[in-house]
């Protein structure tokens, strides 16, 4: 058993993506670059448990250190799937074609569906960072300092009051 990557169909199903886009090379395309996004971003040692593939399904290292969905057919880690499949659509949400006639993500769609309005650059933008802060939140037992540093960049500030005065 291997925790990471996750095979296309459990990557679709965990975001609720159309059946239909197993077919699509894009995800077998940013494989590699979602890998080596989440080498960089975790401890060596919890990467090198994730990508084993000899856990036994009743080892004990296994069982404590991974929980696991009931959602899959494969026992797979809860953080890891989850961190995995977050950078995945955050590395292919602007190359995917969702449901329209041209490029893009759908924002809404009219009531008679002959107006679609897309998502614009800046959304696009503010959801691929939102995506990656809740991959590296899910992951963030296991984040290297660098992954910490992105991690605390990516989360929103709490406002602070201002007091103005008028003179």
């Amino acid at each position: 058993m291997i925790p990471i990557p996750v095979e296309t169909a459990d990557l679709l199903a965990v975001l609720n993506l159309p059946k239909e886009m197993a077919d699509n090379v894009i995800f077998k395309e940013h494989k590699g670059l979602v890998m080596e996004t989440i080498r960089s971003l975790v401890l060596d040692n919890f990467y090198q448990d994730a990508i084993r593939n000899d856990y036994p399904d009743d080892d004990p290292l296994l069982i404590s250190f991974r929980r696991h969905t009931k959602s899959f057919a494969s026992k797979v880690s809860r953080e890891p799937v989850f961190g995995f499949c977050f950078l995945m659509l955050q590395s292919t949400c602007e190359f995917l074609n969702l449901k329209t006639l041209g490029e893009g993500i759908v924002k809404t769609v009219g009531l008679d569906q002959s107006a679609t309005e897309l998502l614009t650059g800046s959304e696009i933008d503010a959801f691929k960072a939102n995506l990656e802060l809740r991959a590296l939140t899910v992951l963030s037992s296991y984040l290297n300092l660098q992954g910490q540093d992105r991690l605390n960049e990516l989360k929103p500030r709490t406002p602070r009051v201002i007091r103005v005065g008028v003179i």
